[in-house]
């Protein structure tokens, strides 16, 4: 699978469904009243950081995801059924990004401040550097009522019913930045990728040539008596002077060691 760290995708909560038109008729029950259930509301999407994973490689193939919309209501006081949530999971690590939130709005459960991205206009929504962490980013329209709601004294009849209220879409930006123990800088060539390669289970490219390493790699250490004892180091390509100015492969890679406790 190719190392993937930065993805644009579109999640669209599902639409409520409709309240429902009834009568109740019944034999010997000449005026029964209205009876029409509630629509269900519609799913809401969720982002769960998932520590199996570690690129967004599966969301530039996909761009569009969109949870279930809620189901109609029945007669007979039956309410339609809620659409299913639907759960995305994430590389730990990942930031989430999102266009158009209004200023102050925040994703439920977030544990990060939200700020503003004064250079693109977007607003962080959630920083799920804690593995299983959940965040709400786009909320389930609310279902219709059914016309057994709007019934009174002065309107015994009504005959109409609410229409489900749409979902909330919105465009995340998502950006990786790789959480890991130590992070490998230097010059090409150094001898990080053979490093690596000897400490831990990793097999990175290895060759005699400059910028063999053109994404990051992982290698996890293990210790022998203690398994549960490891240690996450992040390969990162070569860096040269005026990599700022895009000289070799530049240095955008580097958010990728802005989280490592050393060097």
């Amino acid at each position: 699978m190719r190392f993937v760290d930065e993805a644009r995708i579109l999640v669209k909560a599902g639409k409520g469904g409709r309240g429902c038109m009834s009568f109740r008729r019944e034999k010997f029950v000449p005026k029964g009243g209205p009876d029409g259930g509630d629509g269900g509301n519609g799913g809401s999407v969720y982002l769960r950081a998932d520590s199996r994973l570690l690129s967004l490689y599966d969301f530039r193939l996909k761009r569009v995801y969109e949870a279930q919309n809620g189901q109609p209501g029945r007669g007979g006081q039956c309410d339609g059924k809620k659409g299913a949530d639907l759960v995305l999971g994430l590389p730990v690590g990942t930031l989430v990004f999102a266009e158009g939130v209004p200023s102050g709005e925040a994703a439920e459960g977030e544990d990060c401040a939200a700020g503003e991205d004064a250079g693109s206009g977007e607003r962080l929504l959630a920083d799920l550097s804690e593995p299983e962490s959940l965040v709400l980013v786009a909320r389930g329209g609310r279902g219709g009522k059914g016309n057994e709601h709007f019934k009174s004294s002065t309107m015994r009849a009504p005959r109409f019913a609410q229409p489900g209220e749409p979902g909330e879409e919105v465009t995340l930006r998502l950006e990786l930045k790789i959480l890991a123990d130590a992070g490998l800088i230097g010059l090409p060539n150094a001898g990080k990728s053979t490093f690596i390669s000897r400490v831990s289970a990793a097999r990175p490219k290895i060759a005699d040539y400059p910028f063999t390493t053109i994404t990051p790699n992982l290698g996890v250490m293990i210790d022998e008596v203690d398994p549960e004892k490891r240690m996450i180091i992040a390969d990162i390509p070569g860096l040269i002077e005026g990599a700022h100015a895009g000289l070799g492969l530049g240095h955008r890679f580097l958010r990728h060691v802005e989280r490592t406790r050393f060097l």
